[in-house]
């Protein structure tokens, strides 16, 4: 008997980040409890993958490959310009080297985790296995009412968004292929739920691919009366900055600080000059995690992040992890993690809302966010209800001990377990048992295929 055996499409993975490479990274994590895991990457994420891999638990069970377009074919590529393009010439290549690891592991689930957009598809379903897909987002758009606040370059660029997800949902094959094949689609935001095809709606659940796998600093106790607001985000139009400068222009006595950089920058720095608020406004360029979260803890009353279509939001889930009060836009994926939401109207109506919304705010505490082991025990659940199981012969990772080996319980005992592709080797052999134990899908933990605890 062996163990489920997991292929999983990860453009973006990175340990210790946030947003899509932080998912890519604690998802890969999370499938290698329920199996043995081969995630798909992008050859540049391999150092920190590698440095990643030191110490982790699940090191053992998890094994990844580097895939990317030659260097004369990507030559084209620079940051964010052309992402889109480059991701689906990426899933060719993911496709290729997943089909040769099928042909000699025989993976009983496939699954794509990042980039996962619902209107771009996927070519992870013609591996061959039984595919999940998500979580998905993707079909959020701005509110119409504040869209003049994204300046002519954001609303041209917002137009041929909308146009290209209206065209992906109706046109685009690897979309269609992607619903059809799913046997589970995970998605960020009920928007994005409510988008997709009436018929796939059935298989369709909100799951954001925000999980925290690390204790956060908590926040400090903060005396009453703060007026400290942080905005964290990429300096882009669709982020809401403008609209947190607004926010602060209605808010006399608040300060704000801009944790970001990006394309916007120039327009808001303008935009805090007429409103005469730029006395009262940092813009801090661009800060790393850590000291987002130092942030967080120490210096901020309130987390006000009004993106107009934030699809997840982990910038929202480490503030909840920190103790701080969130107060966003009533929509998408931070609507989801908690946060005080603010109904989008007119822009006015919109600012004066989040202004009102702010100190009423900063002296509550946002709902906890799931952590590592409640999410896995709910995606087992997801996957038993699906209708998914693997075959008699192959047995699955026991979620719930996730949670127990937190107390410091490890089970002892052999493993029979295939050792990674790199070594061109697949026999099973016999290894110390690993924290997590496994257990057939078809009797209970300390039944008669279960480890006997």
């Amino acid at each position: 008997m062996r163990r489920v055996r997991i292929l999983a499409f990860a453009y973006a993975c990175e340990p210790m980040a946030g947003s899509e490479p932080g998912a890519g990274w604690v998802w890969a994590r999370m499938l290698a409890q329920l199996g043995e895991t081969w995630v798909i990457t992008r050859a540049n994420n391999r150092a920190a993958v590698e440095a990643g891999l030191e110490g982790l638990p699940e090191r053992d069970r998890i094994h990844f490959v580097y895939a990317d377009l030659p260097g004369w074919a990507r030559f084209w590529k620079r940051g964010q310009r052309g992402v889109r393009l480059y991701y689906l010439l990426w899933q060719a290549c993911a496709l290729r080297a997943g089909r040769r690891l099928h042909r000699r592991l025989d993976f009983d689930l496939t699954w794509h985790v990042t980039m996962a957009n619902a209107w771009l598809g996927s070519l992870a379903p013609l591996v061959g296995p039984p595919f999940v897909y998500g979580p998905v987002g993707g079909a959020l758009r701005p509110p119409y009412s504040l869209i003049r606040d994204l300046g002519w370059a954001g609303g041209c660029r917002e137009l041929a968004r909308a146009t290209a997800r209206t065209l992906g949902r109706s046109l685009n094959p690897l979309a269609r292929l992607a619903w059809r094949r799913a046997r589970l689609i995970l998605v960020q935001n009920s928007e994005t739920r409510d988008w997709l095809p009436g018929r796939h709606a059935p298989k369709a659940v909100v799951f954001p691919n925000v999980v925290l796998d690390e204790h956060l600093a908590p926040a400090r106790l903060r005396s009453p009366g703060g007026s400290t607001a942080l905005f964290a985000g990429r300096l882009l139009p669709f982020k809401g900055a403008s609209i947190a400068l607004r926010t602060l222009a209605a808010l006399p006595g608040w300060r704000l600080l801009v944790a970001g950089a990006g394309p916007d920058q120039a327009r808001l720095m303008r935009m805090a000059l007429r409103l005469g608020v730029e006395d009262r406004v940092e813009f801090l360029g661009w800060v790393g995690r850590p000291e987002i979260l130092r942030l967080m803890s120490e210096e901020a009353d309130v987390l006000l992040f009004p993106s107009l279509r934030e699809d997840a939001g982990w910038v929202v889930a480490e503030a909840a992890a920190c103790g701080l009060p969130v107060v966003s836009l009533d929509r998408g994926g931070p609507k989801v993690l908690g946060a005080v939401g603010v109904a989008p109207r007119g822009r006015d109506a919109t600012v004066a809302a989040l202004a009102a919304a702010v100190p009423l705010s900063r002296d509550g505490a946002p709902p906890p966010v799931p952590g590592f082991a409640a999410s896995l025990r709910r995606l087992v659940s997801l996957l038993e209800t699906s209708g998914w199981a693997p075959a008699p012969s192959v047995t699955l990772v026991d979620a719930p001990a996730v949670a127990r080996e937190e107390t410091g319980f490890v089970p002892q005992g052999p493993l029979l377990r295939s050792v990674s592709c790199a070594r061109g080797d697949t026999q099973p052999h016999p290894l110390r048992y690993a924290p997590g134990g496994c257990y057939s899908p078809l009797d209970p933990p300390g039944g008669a295929g279960g480890s006997g605890r």
